[in-house]
């Protein structure tokens, strides 16, 4: 069985606009030029599905909707004036796929997911991947969905006690990046790395912020990349108005005017009123700019230790795609212990694991301090992961999942 396979994804704003900062001309040539270019830059699942897709015989196509040059490539080609969700809609048709693999669903999801189904006949089923902090008012725009794929043992459990119908499905590591680090990775051989984001909240960081001063404070070395979010002050006041506004219009069921615009609603589905961070003063000072994409692999290829801290909404499982980025380029992976991590590595001999920060500090200088053991364990780590948790093994299972529910 054969199906037309289209992933609708959302890049972050700030790695796009890095990209494009980085490679200005780019934005001047034609569509396919672009694509393959933004692509080949690795950021998050690049083309990984397109790619492993066609391997196994699936039409296969990836849209990135926020990309907005390449996107109005597209449609100066097709002689088309439409921009946003009209744009997204004029490719789908275009495209005519079976299958419609949502990954941001917090920006595509309810009324919208309908109408598509309505407006392209060819549609079997609408796909809603969530890996990421979601309140219950998100929940019931997910209900649209003909199912749904987590990365999370946790959420996986939630939606279907929730009545949803869900998979799971992990991350993964694609091996052409092998390649690609190699080629003028001017990044410098260091002991310990840190790269991700830093959001304060329970749900997200407060966990990873806490630990990663611990680990400064006791004098290791260690180099962070990090976004250390700060608004500036007329922004930081217009967010907190929003969100004084949206809270008062829901009791007047005006909220759907407020939802309309995507910026308003994620503003609106905080969880607490807007407040930039206080971030120590030792963490400021030792971070540097985020590096995303290749840059950050290259980055993570020439640390001896990479260092994974999941956000507070992982609870007791393990799910990030830094487990194996930083195993697939051949780090030594020191992770927050979770309950299923040994369903993934073999612990202590694949992967390092710490369950207070005490632990983290304490086996972080144990691997420093044992270079031949922490070698043989990235070693290890690498090994298991370009095995078991390649991109072409788990779109073997997306496929298996698919065809199941086609014919169900």
């Amino acid at each position: 069985m054969s199906y037309r396979f289209v992933k609708v994804s959302t890049f972050y704003r700030d790695y796009l606009r890095d990209y494009y900062k980085r490679n200005p001309q780019i934005a001047q040539k034609p569509y396919s030029e672009q694509y393959y270019h933004l692509m080949s830059d690795r950021f998050g699942w690049s083309d990984y599905f397109e790619k492993n897709l066609g391997k196994i015989g699936i039409d296969a196509y990836e849209l990135i909707s926020n990309a907005y040059p390449l996107q109005n490539a597209w449609a100066k080609e097709k002689n088309l004036i439409l921009t946003g969700n009209d744009l997204i809609l004029s490719q789908l048709k275009h495209i005519n796929p079976d299958i419609v693999f949502i990954q941001d669903i917090n920006t595509f999801n309810g009324n919208w997911i309908k109408f598509i189904k309505n407006e392209i006949p060819s549609i079997r089923k609408i796909i809603g991947w969530c890996c990421s902090p979601y309140n219950k008012e998100q929940l019931s725009l997910y209900k649209v969905f003909d199912f749904m794929i987590t990365c999370s043992p946790q959420f996986n459990i939630e939606f279907q006690k929730n009545g949803m119908k869900s998979f799971q499905l992990s991350h993964a590591f694609e091996p052409i990046i092998l390649e690609q680090i190699k080629e003028n990775n001017e990044h410098p051989i260091i002991d310990l790395l840190f790269t991700g984001s830093l959001i304060a909240g329970k749900d997200f960081h407060d966990e990873r912020l806490y630990i990663l001063n611990k680990l400064i404070e006791s004098g290791i070395d260690i180099s962070i990349y990090a976004n250390l979010f700060h608004d500036n002050p007329s922004t930081l006041l217009a967010k907190q108005l929003i969100y004084l506004f949206s809270k008062s219009i829901n009791k007047i069921k005006l909220k759907k005017l407020l939802l309309k615009n995507q910026t308003l609603k994620k503003i609106n589905d905080l969880k607490q009123f807007p407040r930039n961070p206080k971030y120590p003063e030792k963490l400021i000072n030792i971070s540097k700019k985020p590096v995303y994409g290749l840059e950050m692999l290259k980055a993570l290829s020439k640390a001896k230790i990479s260092l994974n801290i999941h956000g507070g909404i992982a609870g007791d499982y393990a799910a990030n795609i830094r487990l194996y980025e930083i195993t697939g380029v051949g780090s030594c992976l020191l992770t927050d212990w979770k309950k299923n991590l040994d369903d993934i590595f073999d612990v202590d001999n694949e992967i390092v694991t710490f369950k207070n920060t005490q632990e983290c500090i304490e086996k972080v200088k144990w691997l420093v301090d044992h270079p031949k053991d922490c070698q043989e364990i990235a070693r290890a780590g690498q090994r298991r992961t370009l095995e078991e948790h390649t991109y072409e093994n788990r779109i073997i299972q997306l496929d298996q999942i698919i065809k199941r529910e086609l014919i169900s």
